[in-house]
């Protein structure tokens, strides 16, 4: 899940880079074809209007995207420590209550080790 959150958080750095590529392309060649003034047909102001619009949405997607990341982060940790700690409550109460306890499974064990693990 994070690394389609990096991908995510790349292509939007590349779309950025690439509107500032374009703006300054069409700056150009505003600025080389129409020196005085621009025709009736094409106006380039609302043209780099749209484009700076454009460039402000995809900053705070961007920023969207920051956020929910920590976010994600923060709530995979909580998860993972609330689990753990569940965990470790039911086998102290198994001990307390006198319950035979069964073996934890293969894939049990390697749950626990990976949560101890990270927490």
């Amino acid at each position: 899940m994070e690394s389609a959150v990096n991908k995510l958080e790349a292509m939007f750095q590349k779309a950025e880079s690439d509107l500032n590529y374009i703006e300054q392309k069409l700056e150009f060649e505003i600025r080389k074809r129409h020196p005085d003034s621009p025709p009736s047909q094409e106006d380039p102001v609302k043209l780099l209007e749209q484009l700076s619009a454009a460039k402000l949405r995809y900053k705070s997607l961007s920023a969207q995207l920051e956020k929910i990341t920590v976010e994600q982060k923060e709530s995979i940790a909580s998860i993972q420590s609330t689990l753990a700690n569940t965990m470790k409550m039911v086998q102290q109460l198994q001990q307390h209550t006198d319950l035979k306890l069964l073996p934890l499974s293969e894939e049990e064990q390697t749950s626990l080790q990976q949560l101890e693990y990270k927490v």
